[in-house]
């Protein structure tokens, strides 16, 4: 149900390319150990190359140093680095954040879906988050039907907890094997076997639309859904 690696580095390049106001000289870091990551990275280079955008440092990092950027964040200001993509999770980018602020260094923060949950992440300073651009598939301050009930009664149940994108993924998975089930035809006196089987082929059939979007599956299970962008201000997800 989650974006691939490619769509989102492309979906990065291309939006930065239409939106250069954000940033002329980009600097990336990302961990090189983390398919994800690395995935991302190298799409999102290959578009920029085609788009003509301009990416002045690249820097890396991996488990064993997951936890001071000080030299990467140093390496981009002197490169005159003005926007910063962060193809990585909300942990690592809340330090990312939380140390350039400390070095007055104050570029664009532009992530991907893996940014979403850093203004819950406990013991960050959320203000540091404001104007950060992130792509995900959900934002819990939207306000069509299926959002707001589903935040609701999320909240509900988890003592007041926002859902981010990886609960309302979660929450469509369920509902696009229970449409592809219903399609197929899937009955309880099955064989296992058979009913994975007939999902395979439901699955490249089905167009489902929820909380994350329409969404397509491709022979190897590989979603498609237009990705969105969104800019975090005071203290909440919004169109930019």
């Amino acid at each position: 149900m989650c974006f691939t690696d490619p769509n989102q580095g492309v979906a990065s390049a291309d939006y930065l390319a239409a939106h250069a106001d954000l940033g002329s000289a980009i600097a990336v870091i990302y961990k090189n150990d983390d398919n994800y990551s690395s995935g991302i990275t190298a799409k999102f280079k290959s578009e920029a190359d085609a788009k003509g955008l301009s990416i002045v440092y690249e820097g890396t990092f991996d488990d064993s140093n997951a936890s001071d950027f000080t030299v990467q964040l140093k390496k981009a200001q002197d490169a005159g680095a003005d926007l910063l993509f962060l193809p990585i999770y909300y942990d690592p980018a809340s330090l990312i954040l939380t140390q350039a602020n400390q070095m007055g260094y104050a570029p664009t923060i532009f992530g991907v879906d893996g940014m979403d949950g850093i203004l819950t992440l406990e013991g960050f300073d959320t203000s540091l988050a404001e104007g950060v651009y992130l792509l995900t598939p959900f934002s819990a301050d939207a306000t069509d039907d299926l959002t707001v009930n589903f935040t609701k009664n999320y909240k509900a149940r988890k003592d007041g907890e926002v859902p981010n994108q990886f609960a309302a993924d979660a929450y469509d998975c369920v509902y696009a094997l229970v449409a592809a089930a219903e399609a197929a035809g899937i009955t309880s006196d099955m064989p296992y076997s058979e009913c994975c089987d007939k999902l395979i082929a439901a699955m490249q059939e089905l167009e489902y639309t929820g909380l994350t979007g329409t969404s397509t599956w491709d022979a190897t299970g590989a979603v498609t859904k237009e990705p969105k962008v969104y800019v975090i201000k005071d203290g909440a997800y919004a169109e930019p």
